[in-house]
């Protein structure tokens, strides 16, 4: 999980690293033309997503790495396809395509994504829209519960399972949630 340099303590994201360069140079150049939310709008979600994972993920024990992968990819569905209706359910193509360019372009120089960590993320990004629904799954149930902080974080209207989590989660990281 982390790897000592120089006798200096750096968590290990080499992998997330490179997965968010290149979903980075993927989406960048991606019109907003037929999109339900501005590419833009995806491209920071991504980002934030992802360090609130890892954070979530070091405060309950679960791989930081990993978490932060998942919340990289966790809306995928929703650039390809350009529709946030539906997004988490069409997902699982675009990730394993995605996983496997990673792998092949990366495989000398990092570890693989294997296949029991791919399935991992699958699961959790199918499964990630379902706010109102709790999963005996922590993987799942954390990236459903960043992709509702990290809304709320960015100035978005949340109501339903979306503040509900959000209110569990700074309740459980020790954060007065803001009343008004």
């Amino acid at each position: 999980m982390s790897e000592h340099e120089d006798g200096k303590e750096r968590l290990s994201v080499k992998r997330l690293n490179r997965i968010l360069s290149i979903l980075l140079s993927e989406m960048k150049d991606l019109t907003d033309e037929g999109r339900d939310l501005p590419i833009r709008w995806n491209i920071m979600h991504m980002y934030s997503s992802s360090q609130l994972a890892k954070l979530l993920a070091m405060h309950r024990g679960i791989n930081p790495e990993l978490a932060a992968i998942a919340a990289a990819l966790h809306d995928i569905g929703a650039v390809v396809t350009k529709k946030h209706a539906g997004h988490a359910e069409a997902a699982p193509p675009y990730i394993y395509d995605f996983l496997e360019r990673f792998n092949r372009a990366s495989k000398s120089k990092l570890l693989q994504v294997n296949q029991e960590e791919a399935e991992a993320i699958v699961q959790a990004v199918v499964q990630h829209s379902e706010k109102e629904s709790d999963s005996k799954d922590p993987f799942i149930e954390l990236l459903r519960d960043v992709d509702s902080l990290d809304a709320y974080l960015h100035g978005v209207k949340i109501e339903g399972g979306r503040l509900e989590r959000s209110k569990r989660v700074m309740k459980e990281l020790g954060i007065a949630f803001p009343q008004g």
